[in-house]
């Protein structure tokens, strides 16, 4: 069984980042269209509708988190290995110059380019979405539970922040390093 804090802090994090991953889709629909696109791992006629599908899907995903007693985690997982599949997929290929659509700037042009790197970041995700199905103890919460919540959501946020950071620096210095081919 796993402290509730814990289930209330994945909760939260993964409520904020499905919500911010949704914004920052629909702010930059055609940019993500594009995205979509160039990943060619669906029939273009529809990628218009998974392009408006796949943000929806994640505001309604960090919503569900956000609401105590629903944990998502089923959803959250499929979605998940989906995006991973489709980064996997292009690094097989050796499609590493496109965008991951998965960034959270003003636009999809900041993303990140496709590496490994992602994949073990999305691997994390899904593992963390799967330890949320797992029961809740029952115990009192009380007000140092609250600033522990608080302190370790700021940590939470912090480190992925520094574990996307990392990620960028990472496929830049690899585009850095290999000479210039396209395997389109």
């Amino acid at each position: 069984m796993l402290d509730p804090i814990i289930i209330t802090l994945m909760s939260i994090s993964f409520g904020l980042m499905f919500a911010l991953a949704s914004v920052h889709k629909l702010r930059a629909l055609d940019n993500f269209r594009a995205v979509l696109a160039d990943y060619r791992v669906m029939p273009a006629l529809i990628v218009p509708v998974v392009a408006i599908g796949l943000p929806a899907l994640e505001a309604v995903l960090g919503l569900a988190w956000l609401f105590p007693g629903i944990k998502p985690w089923l959803p959250t997982v499929a979605l998940l290995v989906l995006y991973t599949s489709g980064i996997a997929i292009n690094l097989l290929r050796g499609r590493v110059h496109i965008s991951c659509g998965c960034g959270f700037g003003a636009s999809t042009e900041t993303d990140d380019a496709l590496s490994w790197g992602l994949v073990i970041r999305n691997v994390i995700l899904i593992s963390a979405a799967l330890v949320t199905s797992m029961p809740a103890a029952i115990r009192a919460v009380g007000i140092l539970d609250y600033v522990i919540l608080v302190v370790a959501l700021i940590a939470i946020v912090l480190l992925f922040a520094a574990g996307n950071q990392l990620i960028r620096n990472m496929a830049a210095i690899n585009t850095w390093r290999r000479p210039v081919t396209h395997h389109d």
